[in-house]
């Protein structure tokens, strides 16, 4: 993971340079996501899916995620109390320090770093943790703290029925369906471009993450930004490790649980607090130190493990 990790910041300093040369601009970001979001990670999903090992421990996977979650929110609360933000900051905190960026980050990382990790439990934390977390208590977070929620102040729950209609999900199930088939290898006709898809996944993020840095975020809300880095890198780990021991996880399983509660925030969370009217300068300069630092975090927590 160590390699792995080099490489990853070695990209997102490319990202940063396309955007202070003008090769990049932060509008294209949003082509980039896209790109991930409905080409390349369902591509790799599905890859990893068909013919895993799919322990039976894979199904408590996500109520690791939601024990980190929570014990990260109530951190954040605290925190904000501490700080004296405001609404919109508090709000901000929260979204920033209790949800991390497990599916374009942590799967294509976990993906790329070689044995000893589980790429099937990474997809379950995401799948059906953190893509719950960030469609249901996100969006209600940032519309009851935000600055231009809506009159309803209720969750909306369209958004989370379309969030499941996504390209990953359907990967998702139909890398179990085969799974359950018996099937243990595509035909190379089709591994092999879903391959070379599959490999964009992790570049295209790390290039994104580069080209949303802006130094000016991270120093307007640098006690808060420190505040979820913290939280993040340091504090999400050890209740990892604690939800996968109570649980009784093991091996390739407990490790890739602890990593999953140790990645960056969530980049997604930007775009719903820019929705409502979150403090974005705070959520977007908490997910670009993260995402920075934990290049460093990474490799050390699973040299540790």
């Amino acid at each position: 993971m160590t390699a792995t990790a080099v490489a990853a910041l070695v990209i997102i300093m490319l990202g940063a340079l396309a955007r202070r040369t003008g090769l990049l601009r932060p509008k294209d970001g949003t082509a980039m996501v896209n790109i991930v979001l409905y080409f390349a990670m369902p591509c790799l999903v599905l890859r990893e899916m068909v013919g895993a090992n799919l322990d039976s421990a894979l199904i408590l996977v996500p109520v690791a995620g939601y024990l980190v979650y929570a014990v990260l929110l109530g951190t954040a609360f605290a925190g904000a109390r501490l700080l004296r933000l405001d609404r919109p900051g508090t709000g901000a905190l929260a979204v920033a320090t209790a949800v991390g960026n497990t599916g374009f980050f942590g799967i294509p990382l976990i993906a790329a770093s070689g044995g000893g990790l589980s790429v099937p439990a990474a997809i379950m934390y995401d799948t059906f943790c953190t893509s719950v977390l960030t469609w249901t208590s996100t969006v209600a977070l940032a519309n009851l703290y935000g600055e231009g929620g809506s009159e309803d102040r209720r969750i909306e729950w369209g958004r989370l029925s379309r969030n499941f209609l996504l390209p990953p999900t359907w990967a998702l199930a139909i890398g179990l369906a085969l799974n359950g088939f018996g099937v243990t290898h595509l035909p190379d006709a089709i591994d092999r471009p879903l391959e070379i898809m599959a490999a964009a996944v992790l570049p295209l993020v790390l290039l994104y993450a580069g080209l949303m840095l802006d130094p000016g975020d991270v120093l307007r809300a640098r006690r808060p930004v420190g505040f979820a880095t913290v939280a993040r890198l340091a504090l999400g780990p050890v209740v990892g490790l604690g939800a996968a021991l109570a649980l009784g996880f093991s091996g390739d399983v407990m490790r890739t649980v602890v990593l999953m509660a140790a990645m960056p925030t969530a980049m997604m969370s930007l775009v719903i607090g820019g929705w409502y009217r979150l403090r974005t300068d705070l959520i977007a300069g908490a997910i670009v130190t993260t995402t920075v630092l934990c290049t460093l975090t990474l490799p050390l927590i699973k040299a540790l493990m």
